[in-house]
Order: structure tokens, then sequence, then C-alpha cells
């Protein structure tokens, strides 16, 4: 029940560090105060006056590949599906797990071994809805000086690359999270022991990680972009591992991250749960179709004026991003065979249909 106790602790300790919607509000949201019931009118006109929007919350840690999520709101399309949509900021996606958990969020992007170690468990209530990412995105960087003494650049093997991660300090968001799980599969391919031939830190979200970094509090760290792209853009940090360009082969082609959400709320409201995932769609076409025109959009989503980075961050997004949110299920069973595999999750996982996820809300 590690899991489990954790979210525990983060459900009755979490502070919502900031809200990104419109309304500024960041208090929590009680699952009774959200959601519709599955009569009510969602998106819909019909000639009638409009029904009240419905509320909901979105838990998640800033990032470019939630680029459909601040287009959808910033241009209305939440709106115009019937909803009023709040973005809360968190620290790490065991954070999103707990808020969805307790009811605190309706969604949360996460991942599916967060769903996996949830069962093993005993824990159902999630299931993941639409899907986000189709690769590990994960991009680690080094302080240039640490890589240049171990002769590391993106051009050395990758077990090379894994080799070098001896004996420094590995920064990551929060025991647990994905940075956690990732960063330990990188150490044990080198045949190196996670807890004793490194020391792995958890400093919290891009924008600490990144300061850690460049004050040489860790050696070095990975995330998804841009934070790595900006450190090696200003010169005290090496990219070795690019997830977006599919650095490591196993995870390349792998279902990463999606939104999840209550299973019991989804199915009394499931309206509102295909507006989400039909608006997130509706703004990938602008992801897509205009990134540059985006990548500015979002700048304050990302805690940046960093333009050209942000824009460089959306160009290498854009191959491992889900255009309609599917999920298809012999990707399910192949990335939670690999996941198992590489010793991400304790076990393998049902990739059946309506037990980890579910296209019964994305339209696919």
């Amino acid at each position: 029940m590690q899991l489990l106790r954790l979210i525990a602790a983060l459900t009755v300790g979490m502070v919502v560090l900031a809200g990104c919607g419109d309304t500024g509000d960041t208090d929590d949201v009680d699952a009774t105060d959200a959601g519709t019931d599955g009569d009510d009118d969602v998106g819909g006109d019909g000639g009638e006056e409009p029904a009240e929007p419905t509320s909901i919350t979105v838990a998640s840690l800033p990032n470019a590949f939630l680029a459909a999520l601040y287009v959808a709101r910033d241009d209305g399309i939440f709106a115009e599906e019937g909803l009023e949509v709040e973005i809360v900021e968190l620290e790490s996606g065991l954070d999103g797990v707990a808020a969805v958990v307790s009811g605190n969020a309706q969604f949360a992007d996460i991942g599916f071994e967060d769903l996996v170690a949830l069962a093993n468990e005993g824990e159902e209530s999630l299931v993941m809805m639409h899907n986000v990412l189709n690769r590990v995105t994960l991009t680690l960087v080094m302080d240039s000086d640490v890589a240049a003494e171990r002769g590391l650049t993106r051009d050395s093997s990758i077990e090379e690359r894994y080799q070098g991660l001896e004996g420094l300090r590995l920064g990551i968001t929060s025991p647990g999270a994905a940075t956690d799980s990732y960063m330990r599969y990188y150490l044990r391919q080198a045949g190196l022991d996670p807890d004793r031939d490194a020391e792995i830190i958890a400093i919290g979200g891009g924008a600490s990680l990144l300061a850690a970094l460049e004050s040489e509090q860790i050696d070095a760290y990975h995330l998804s972009p841009p934070t790595p792209f900006v450190a090696e853009n200003e010169g005290f940090g090496t990219i070795l591992i690019n997830g977006p360009e599919g650095d490591v082969p196993e995870f390349s082609d792998f279902l990463y991250t999606g939104f999840a959400g209550n299973r019991d709320w989804a199915e009394e409201n499931p309206e509102v749960a295909q507006a989400f995932s039909r608006a997130l769609n509706r703004a990938m076409e602008k992801v897509e179709s205009d990134s540059a025109a985006v990548a500015e959009q979002i700048l304050d989503d990302l805690g940046t004026d960093e333009l050209d980075v942000t824009e460089q961050t959306l160009t290498a997004l854009l191959p491992a991003l889900s255009a309609d949110g599917c999920f298809t299920a012999e990707g399910v069973e192949e990335s939670l065979a690999v996941m198992f595999e590489a010793g991400i999750t304790e076990a393998e996982g049902d990739a059946a249909e309506d037990v980890l996820w579910t296209n019964a809300y994305n339209g696919c």
C-alpha cells in the first residue's frame, strides 16, 4: 500500500501552488461541486437557452505538451463546449493522481505506470480517457562541465550515457514520479544500483530543477522540455538524452502520458467528459497548424519569456503528440509490457479496455 499511503499524505497536505485559469481561484474543488448528471446539456444548442457552463478542474504540471489544454481555455473552445475549466498547477505527477483520487480535480495528466501501481494496491477509481503523448519525452540534461569531464555527448552510445550517471546527484520532481521511475531505469540499464550508485534528489518542478542545475546543487536531471533546452541554450547544460527525438528506442513508440479521470464521475457525467476531450482535439488542430503562434500563446502557462526555446520545444514535441486522444488495445498492451520488462511497474497491468483505459469519451 506504499503508493496509496503516499497519495493519502499528498491529499491531506496538498497545497495548490497556483491557479492558471481565468478565475485565479486556487481553492480545492469538491467533487460534488463539479460536473453534471448525464441528462444535462453540455456544448449543445438545440435552439434552447444555453445551459450554465459546467465547472471542472484539471490538475497538472505546467508543460508544453499540454499546449492544447491552454489553447482550448484561451481560445474559448472549452466555453463553446459548455465547460468552465480551471487549471491548477502542481509540482509532481503524483500530486495530480492524489487530486483526482480525492475528488479535488476531475482530470489530471498522468502515466499508465501510475494506474498500474494503483490497481496493484486495489485502487481502481481512475481510468485513462484521453491520450496525450505517444513517446517518453523526458529529456536528460547534465551540467556541461560534468559532461565534458566524463566525455559524454548525445553522440555517445546510450549505454555510455547511462553509465555516465554513476555517482552523480540526479534531480527528479518527487519520489515515485515518472522522473524517478525512468531515472532508476537508466541506472539499472548500466548495471547500477539506483539507491547506492547515485544520489537521487527530489527537487520539484521544472523551474526548481533548472535552478538547481545552474547553481550546481545537482549534476543532472530529466524532464520534458522546455527547461532542459533552456539549460543547454544558456550554456550550463548538455543534453544527453532527447526524449522527443526518440533517443531511447524502447520508449520511442510508447503511450507515455494521458488525461485520466475518476471512473464513477465520468460514468455519471459522460457528456462533460466527452466535451473535454472534444475541446482538446479541436485545440490540437491549432497546435499542429500554427505552432509558432501557440508557442507565444502559452508562455505565461509555462512561466517563461523564452519564445525561441518554447518554439523549439513545440516543434520537437509535435511528432509525439496525439492528434485525436485515442488509445488502441495493441498500443496499451505493448506499452504495459515494456514498462514491466523495464522495471517501471511491478506488474504488467491489464491491457483490456475499461480496466486502465477507455475510448468511451474521446470519440474514437
